[in-house]
């Protein structure tokens, strides 16, 4: 009666906070799943560009029969580190990206950036014809430097690039989300002059922060790539303890 009459006080004292928990706003976990401090992604670019999205206006024959994208580049980070965005003067090292597809001295900028913090690590993948896919396998994503930045330059040309900047890979409630879908559209440097598909021009001077070329010639309004995040390790589960077992000693 004893041991009756204190499983009885202790499921009622239980009943009761459970009552008061739920009346007070509780963290939203989706899917019954609680954030994890590391998540693994396979990072995949689609190169869309192509005659067939952005038609030459002087015709097929006018289109680089080269088209390709250079080595992709970029870093995981926190946020507040802006390695490049538009409206905004481009580093030497996305000159560099831009202009040439070297990577060198944007990879110097991200070590930088690890350096002192700001970034977890570096992301270096392989260039591309287009249109193609690559994809970078398994990469790990450390919770502390939960934003990617990536770029490739559109190639043969005078300083165009598409790209993200600061893309976030966790939700509101600090979820890694399962997929991420991102169309990319062509940006200008800024630091080479030439409104063809041309590696050979004359310097920008001075340069010029920057900008969208979506709709401009040669490009149409389509995207001209496609960067997609997959989620490759399985969210953990947020899972209750049993507090009582089945038991007829009462």
């Amino acid at each position: 009666m004893i041991r009756r009459a204190i499983a009885l006080s202790i499921f009622f004292l239980l009943t009761l906070t459970a009552t008061l928990a739920a009346q007070r706003p509780q963290p939203s976990q989706p899917n019954g799943t609680i954030p994890t401090a590391t998540a693994r992604y396979d990072i995949v670019f689609e190169g869309l560009w192509s005659q067939a999205t952005h038609p030459h206006p002087d015709g097929a024959g006018a289109f680089p029969g080269g088209a390709h994208w250079s080595p992709l580049v970029g870093a995981l980070h926190k946020s507040g580190l802006e390695l490049w965005s538009s409206g905004s003067l481009a580093s030497a090292g996305v000159e560099q990206v831009a202009e040439t597809g070297g990577t060198t001295l944007f990879d110097g900028e991200i070590d930088t950036a690890i350096g002192v913090g700001t970034a977890g690590s570096r992301l270096n993948g392989a260039g591309l014809l287009s249109p193609a896919v690559v994809t970078m396998t398994d990469v790990l994503v450390d919770g502390n430097f939960p934003y990617l930045t990536l770029i490739s330059m559109v190639a043969p040309s005078p300083d165009w690039f598409a790209g993200v900047s600061g893309l976030a890979l966790r939700d509101s409630q600090g979820q890694w989300k399962q997929q991420i879908v991102v169309d990319l559209y062509p940006y200008d440097a800024g630091t080479e002059d030439g409104s063809g598909y041309s590696t050979s021009n004359p310097e920008t001077v001075p340069h010029q922060p920057i900008q969208a070329l979506t709709g401009v010639s040669p490009f149409s309004a389509q995207p001209v790539a496609r960067l997609t995040l997959i989620r490759r390790d399985r969210p953990q589960l947020l899972l209750l303890p049993l507090i009582f077992g089945a038991t007829n000693e009462f």
